[in-house]
């Protein structure tokens, strides 16, 4: 999360535009901007070492399993897309939408909305058509934004496998049924046989035709500044718990 504030940050002072994928290491948490910190099972993720962080995008909890999810973020000046957020979105989920489309997985953009099973989770609160992307009514890609400073970041997360058990593990007064669970979210892994890896790979090759971009490293800058976010945004109780 750091990484992407210096990155905006560097945007404002005249960078360039950052697209990166990036995986949990270890297995974490993060929640909304918004969201209350009580929607997590703080006792479980403690004894278990699971990190959680509130992102500076919105959105529900999402349990980010090493292997199962797949993240990303986009920041980009403000001005790169429409004014109309929901515009601005299909923008920016083209690259996921021929992602899936490649790994010949049937995706799209939620055709209406739905209500919630569990609010505080990502995959389980209400579908909204703005930026859930479903396979056959069941969710496989939540995606948020933020826009501060004349900067867009965009967050989403691609179910590649998830384990059923983990939400009533990691959330707090959860009680749903696991078969429900599955009738609502879906996975990479249950629609095709493709790897990670292989997934991987075709949701870069979309990045890189959707934006013309280069791959690019850290500046130490960059690096420095986003330690320093780390410590005194990311790190702080008054950040996590400030809801």
């Amino acid at each position: 999360m750091a990484l992407d504030v210096a990155a905006a940050q560097s945007i404002h002072n005249g960078g360039p535009p950052t697209i990166r994928i990036y995986r949990w290491k270890p297995s974490s948490i993060s929640i909304g901007y918004a969201q209350r910190s009580t929607c997590i099972n703080w006792e479980y993720c403690s004894k278990q070492n699971i990190p959680v962080v509130r992102r500076q995008t919105g959105g529900g909890g999402i349990f980010h399993d090493y292997v199962g999810d797949i993240s990303y973020s986009i920041i980009a000046p403000v001005s790169s897309f429409p004014t109309d957020v929901s515009k601005s979105y299909r923008a920016m989920l083209d690259p996921i939408i021929s992602t899936f489309k490649e790994l010949g997985v049937s995706a799209e953009l939620a055709g209406s909305a739905s209500p919630a099973l569990y609010a505080p989770s990502c995959y389980l609160r209400e579908i909204h058509p703005a930026h859930d992307i479903l396979v056959s009514g069941k969710k496989i890609s939540g995606n948020a934004q933020r826009r501060s400073n004349d900067v867009v970041i965009q967050h989403g997360s691609l179910t590649y496998k998830y384990d059923v058990d983990q939400f009533a593990l990691v959330f707090s007064d959860f009680d749903i049924n696991p078969d429900t669970i599955r009738d609502h979210v879906t996975s990479i892994s249950e629609q095709t046989d493709l790897t990670r890896e292989d997934s991987i790979d075709v949701l870069t090759n979309s990045f890189l035709t959707w934006s013309n971009a280069e791959s690019g490293t850290w500046t130490p800058l960059e690096l420095k500044q986003a330690e320093k976010i780390a410590q005194e945004l990311f790190s702080s109780e008054n950040w996590m718990n400030r809801t």
